[in-house]
């Protein structure tokens, strides 16, 4: 595949060397190798136009070309190919300068599942790890106007945010959620304990407060 393809801008190339007359080609132009794979470099039909890469069995392989009115590009596996990948560089969609970025997007994304492969945040959960005080919370909120960690609206609007890292961190402050609300359950049922032992206090008080003002009235 890699040898017809070479063929095929090696074909366009001597074409655009030909600076005496220009050529045209009114039809499919058809490239084969040793082994009988096939490439169409130009086909029209109906509906677009388009190029292919067709096996030795005649099986389309792989296609890319344009609709009719030259709206869309499209590029297709099919067949058994099933991997289009870029060997080297970064691509850039909406934008021309990608930068450092393998897959740059100047734009909105659809999709169904993102697969992020990033830390997690279970050292929350360590016995070394020192959970801050509701207080140092309190503190760190009234002075900055967010959590520690987490990153100002400021911050978000000029540089943006790593979703693996955000995640990590969201999910950090998750946890030290829990060990609040697990604190807070102790304290609780601390509470609850210590009024049921008032409550029976309360009620022997009275119990012998009442044995004590028998005891009066019969003298």
């Amino acid at each position: 595949m890699k040898k017809i393809f070479l063929l095929a801008i090696l074909i366009f190339g001597v074409i655009l060397e030909n600076n005496a007359q220009d050529e045209t080609i009114n039809g499919t132009l058809t490239v084969k190798s040793n082994d009988d794979n096939i490439l169409t470099l130009q086909s029209t039909d109906n509906i677009w136009l388009y190029t292919n890469w067709i096996d030795k069995n005649s099986v389309r392989k792989a296609y890319m070309g344009l609709n009719n009115n030259l709206t869309q590009f499209i590029i297709g596996l099919e067949n058994g190919a099933n991997s289009f990948a870029f060997n080297g560089g970064n691509v850039g969609i909406g934008t021309f300068n990608p930068g450092s970025w393998k897959l740059a997007v100047n734009g909105k994304i659809r999709a169904k599942e993102i697969k992020v492969e990033t830390g997690w945040s279970d050292f929350v959960f360590f016995d070394n790890y020192k959970l801050p005080t509701l207080q140092e919370v309190e503190n760190h909120i009234k002075k900055n106007g967010h959590l520690k960690d987490i990153p100002s609206a400021k911050e978000v609007e000029e540089n943006g945010i790593f979703l693996g890292e955000m995640d990590a961190k969201l999910l950090q402050k998750i946890e030290e959620l829990t060990l609040y609300t697990i604190q807070q359950e102790k304290k609780i049922q601390k509470l609850e304990k210590e009024n049921e032992e008032m409550k029976l206090l309360n009620k022997k008080l009275l119990e012998l407060q009442s044995r004590l003002e028998k005891l009066e009235s019969k003298e």
